[in-house]
């Protein structure tokens, strides 16, 4: 029971902290990184399409670490929901 507790505690402080950190972010992207994007997809990617160009060569990465930090999200909370004996 105190080991879970520790755990959610170090949990929720983390995700106020990443939140914290982030809050500010804009959520718009300059004119100027949309328009190198828009300028250079074709030479940079050889895709015929801007917006498979941005997410299937620029973002690449970052979609597959989306995937991997939802796969270890969902493997903590199946590993926490657990019901052990000794609580």
């Amino acid at each position: 029971m105190n080991r879970r507790i520790i755990t959610m505690i170090f949990t929720l402080s983390l995700t106020a902290l990443i939140l914290y950190l982030n809050f500010d972010a804009p959520l718009i992207a300059e004119p100027l990184i949309a328009d190198f994007y828009l300028e250079h997809f074709i030479t940079d990617t050889h895709a015929q399409n801007a917006v498979a160009a941005i997410y299937l060569n620029y973002r690449v990465f970052d979609s597959i670490f989306e995937t991997l930090i939802l796969l270890v999200s969902v493997s903590a909370v199946i590993t926490l929901s657990w019901r052990r004996t000794d609580d």
